[in-house]
């Protein structure tokens, strides 16, 4: 280091000559620095202490909560009790100087005779003396070596002396918990706690949601309309929908464009707004959100108008086994068909009204197929020429037509003579209305042979009062009333109960099903309608079976079983029914509908008659017998009309020949007729000998098949031993000549027949009865014919009748599905009762409750 003497010389310092300790400058520095703390912190923290606790309140938020005003004081006040602790804490604060460092860094290295200053110390005597110089070189080293363990120890400025009661700790809590409050928002706050807002706080952003709410009858969820980026480029929604606008913050009063149509939003808080509005195919092309002059968020919009529906006849209505109407029909709309209705017109017949039916509409798609039987055999226009047309309804009341068939409505067809002769008459009603005689006087000849129909007082009345009716009153209704006077009868006559049982159970299956196509209905009324439909259904099979039953033992001759026939069990028809019901009971209406129609096509395809397969052959041989029998008993009536026709031949003759006698005049005449009338005598014996023949065999008939009968049933009725002597005496009469005699013996020869034969048909009845005898009442087979080889769920069986279905092609719930449905359903009540729930989400599940 180059130094100036005292006397102003030139001189050379010896000791900086590149011999510097390494890190010297760096470690005095360190040392001012500690120094420079040791002195400054105990007139600082005070200050410190008043700024902890400004950014302590301004990280918490805390001064912007108070108001503008008091906001301000406080700033005011935090920043006057800075600046007073800090001015005067620094008041009278000496710095370090550069000895103060070399001191503290001595002391802190634990030199002794401060080294460090003799580092710049100069040799006195110059370089002119060498030992002098020598042992200066030397002096200098060794306080080289020394000033290697030079260090640096930490400030000791403690203020445990100055705070003994640790205060000095709650502005550092306070400001840690600032911190964490704020977290990343802690910029933001301290800026906001440095500028109160005298006039007021800033507008916050607009932060706008947008939700379009289609109308129920599509079926589709409320949809989130984004905003900004992620926008759609087309927004499409149905007509009808609701549109939902909400906006939160920003400056002024938003407007909500459509077109050129614009709507205010309506204040519901402070800086919130909302409005709604609905969407038609009238409105604009452009949407759009203004506020403050700009836009907030803009979309093109696209309205999509409802289509009509559309509806059409997949065949032609036809008829079916029972002589219900089927009509099948496909129909179609965009968002699913409401209501597909059936109209039935007669041209020029205003005096009924049309017929218009509702048809069964399976729900959930877009597009619905569906069959359905109804029953019009009843109506006045069954067998008459009409107009069929279908209709279908959307939810907005548009309709779509089908085109127009033309048909004959299934009629009845009735066997007893009486029954159809009152069913014509009332056809002819139907056609001439106005020309009431012609029924009047087939009514009135109906009547003069009560034996036709069985002498049934009732039958006899009700006749009576339908052609009283008809001549007494004029008016339309009259005719109306009779004609339902006369179907009634016409079924009394034809089959009695089972035409009665028939009709409770269409009755039954009309009323289900428009309950399930309701919403309104509740589960309630539908339990009672299944119930109601179930106890028809029994009722209809208990009248067939024994209608069945009946129709055997008469010995009407089975009919063979188609190939594809299926065998139908009452056990199965319960099975559905169950079905239904935990359908109905899990809210899948639709489903018990689509079941239900099946059942019904299921029942108008059974079979009224007795199957080959049903019966054993026991039973057939029976039904073979009872067959010869009523052969037996027709052929009985044919010989005594014989002998009743040959009795009254004698008598005539005979009072002739008394009348010859008497007139004597007459005499030659007599003579003369006298060879004639022997030469007949031996014709007449001839004819009686073939008549005795007849009633011989048929004598020895009647003994073979009791013979038959007794090995068969065990037992030969009574009245069957009986009618077998009749005829033997019959017999005996004829081969004397006495047709009189023999009339007697015949007739009860007949009524014994006729009583056998009721014998007989009871006993094979029990004896049908006894060989099912897992069966209860109301259980039975029938036949049901047409059809695949399917169970009565709908499923394909599997060819080797093992029992085994295929469940590929219709979907039959199980007990997973419902016990899941039921689940689903009761969340969907609990979210319904929770009213903190958003409204849409609440109007979204009501409408989920309603459907479902």
């Amino acid at each position: 280091m180059a130094g100036t003497t005292p006397n102003g010389g030139d001189r050379q310092d010896t000791v900086n000559d590149g011999a510097m300790p390494r890190g010297l400058t760096w470690r005095l520095r360190l040392a001012w620095a500690a120094v420079a703390w040791e002195r400054v912190w105990p007139r600082l923290w005070p200050a410190a202490a008043v700024l902890a606790l400004f950014l302590a309140a301004a990280l918490l938020g805390i001064l912007p909560w108070l108001g503008a005003w008091m906001h301000l004081f406080l700033l005011v006040a935090f920043a006057a009790a800075f600046a007073s602790t800090l001015v005067h804490g620094m008041r009278g604060l000496r710095w370090p100087r550069a000895e103060d460092a070399r001191r503290r860094l001595e002391r802190d290295s634990g030199l002794r005779h401060r080294p460090l200053s003799g580092l710049d110390d100069v040799l006195a005597a110059g370089k002119s003396d060498p030992e002098a110089a020598a042992l200066w070189q030397a002096h200098q080293a060794r306080l080289r070596r020394l000033l290697g363990r030079l260090r640096v120890a930490l400030p000791r400025g403690s203020l445990a002396a100055l705070d003994p009661r640790a205060l000095r700790a709650v502005p550092v809590l306070l400001l840690a918990a600032g911190l964490i409050a704020a977290g990343t928002d802690a910029p933001n706050r301290l800026v906001q706690a440095a500028t109160p807002q005298l006039a007021g706080p800033p507008a916050p952003r607009p932060q706008l949601d947008v939700w379009v709410d289609p109308p129920a009858y599509t079926g589709q969820a409320p949809r989130f309309i984004a905003t900004g980026t992620d926008a759609e480029p087309v927004l499409r929604t149905p007509t009808g929908s609701r549109l939902l606008a909400q906006l939160q913050g920003g400056e002024g009063a938003p407007h909500l464009l459509i077109g050129k149509q614009e709507t205010g939003f309506q204040r519901v808080a402070d800086q919130a707004w909302k409005a709604e509005t609905k969407l038609d195919v009238n409105a604009g092309l452009d949407l759009a959100v203004r506020q403050d002059g700009g836009t907030l968020a803009a979309w093109d919009l696209q309205v999509v108008p409802d289509a009509a529906p559309e509806i059409a006849f997949r065949m032609p209505p036809q008829q079916g086994r029972r002589n219900a109407l089927r009509i099948d029909y496909t129909a179609e709309d965009d968002y699913g068909v409401q209501t597909v209705r059936l109209r039935v017109e007669r041209p020029g017949d205003d005096r009924v009204e049309p017929i218009v039916r509702e048809l069964p509409l399976p729900a959930g798609d877009a597009k619905a197929e569906n069959a359905s039987y109804h029953d019009f055999t009843a109506h006045v226009w069954a067998g008459v020429e009409v107009r069929i047309t279908l209709e279908a309804e959307d939810a907005l009341g548009q309709t779509g037509h089908s085109d127009t068939v033309t048909t004959v409505l299934p009629q009845r067809t009735f066997q007893h003579p009486v029954a159809r002769k009152l069913v014509e008459l009332r056809r002819q009603l139907t056609l001439e209305p106005g020309n009431r005689y012609p029924v009047v006087q087939g009514l009135s000849r109906l009547q003069d042979h009560p034996a036709h129909f069985f002498g049934d007082f009732v039958v006899a009345l009700a006749m009576r009062s339908a052609e009283r009716r008809l001549v007494y009153d004029k008016t339309d209704t009259a005719v109306t009333q009779a004609q339902e006077l006369m179907w009634r009868t016409a079924l009394r006559i034809e089959e009695g109960e089972i035409a009665v049982a028939e009709r409770d159970l269409r009755r039954a299956e009309q009323a289900l099903m428009e309950a399930l196509s309701r919403d309104n209905a509740s589960d309630a009324e539908l339990q009672h309608l299944m119930d109601e439909l179930e106890s028809a259904m029994n009722r209809f099979l208990e009248a067939l079976a024994e209608r069945m039953r009946q129709q055997l033992a008469e010995g009407q001759q089975p009919q063979p079983v188609p190939p594809d026939a299926q065998v139908l069990e009452t056990r199965d028809l319960r099975e559905m029914m169950q079905q239904m019901r935990d359908m109905a009971q899990s809210g899948a209406r639709d489903a018990a509908r689509d079941m239900l129609a099946r059942m019904q096509e299921m029942m108008e395809n059974l079979s009224r008659q007795p199957m080959m397969s049903q019966m054993s052959e026991q039973n057939r041989r029976a039904m073979e017998m009872m067959r010869q029998m009523r052969s037996l008993s027709e052929q009985q009536q044919e010989l005594l009309d014989n002998s009743f026709q040959r009795q009254q031949q004698m008598r005539r003759e005979g009072m002739r020949q008394g009348e010859g006698q008497r007139q004597g005049q007459m005499q030659q005449g007599q003579q003369q007729a006298q060879p004639g009338e022997r030469s007949g005598q031996p014709q007449g014996m001839r004819g009686m000998q073939s008549d005795a023949e007849q009633q011989e065999a048929l004598r020895r008939r009647l003994g073979q098949m009791m013979r038959e009968l007794g090995d068969m049933l065990g037992q030969i009725p009574q009245p069957m031993g009986q009618a077998e002597q009749d005829m033997r005496d019959a017999t005996g009469a004829l081969r004397g000549g006495q047709p009189d005699s023999a009339i007697q013996p015949q007739t009860d020869a007949l009524d014994n027949l006729q009583q056998g034969m009721q014998a007989m048909r009871e006993a094979i009845q029990q004896q049908m009865q006894a060989e099912q005898p897992g069966r209860g009442e109301g259980q039975g087979e029938f036949g049901w014919s047409p059809g695949q080889r399917r169970d009565p769920l709908g499923r394909s069986r599997d060819n080797d009748g093992q029992g085994q279905v295929d469940t590929g092609d219709v979907k039959v719930p199980d007990q997973m599905d419902l016990q899941r449905a039921r689940e689903i359903l009761d969340e969907l009540r609990r979210r319904s009762g929770d009213r903190a729930r958003p409204e849409l989400e609440l109007d979204y599940i009501e409408r989920l409750l309603q459907r479902f």
